[in-house]
């Protein structure tokens, strides 16, 4: 069986920690009637996410777009250590390879989107 291809963003670089969204997700928990692209704030109903649609461009210059809505949960933010990063996946094209950067109106709309969020983890708050 086939790994499937996993992914991560980093939202920040601070003195070789870094903030991570780690594995934004297909898995959606989120009902139709509020799913927007974009940010999902819906403390009422434990909601704290922002949508990337399927098949939307969101990187620069890449035109790199995921193939199903992806999610990025608040609560799944969290800090990795660089050196850990590079020691497990240290070949480019073969660990890992680079999909782009996401665009500027992504980029601001996710890191407000994460800095308003009920769900976010009070330490990453802070840096963020």
């Amino acid at each position: 069986m086939t790994p499937k291809p996993k992914f991560f963003i980093t939202l920040k670089n601070l003195d070789g920690e870094i903030i991570v969204v780690s594995l934004p997700t297909s898995k959606d928990f989120v009902p139709d009637s509020i799913k927007v692209e974009g940010c999902i704030e819906y403390p009422d109903k434990c909601i704290s996410c922002f949508c990337f649609f399927k098949n939307t461009v969101i990187c620069n210059g890449t035109g790199f777009k995921f193939i199903q809505d992806t999610f990025i949960y608040a609560n799944s933010v969290d800090t990795y250590s660089l050196a850990k990063l590079t020691e497990h996946y240290s070949i480019k094209d073969i660990d890992y390879s680079i999909k782009g950067t996401l665009s500027d109106p992504y980029k601001t709309n996710l890191l407000n989107c994460l800095k308003n969020s009920h769900d976010l983890k009070r330490k990453i708050k802070k840096i963020l």
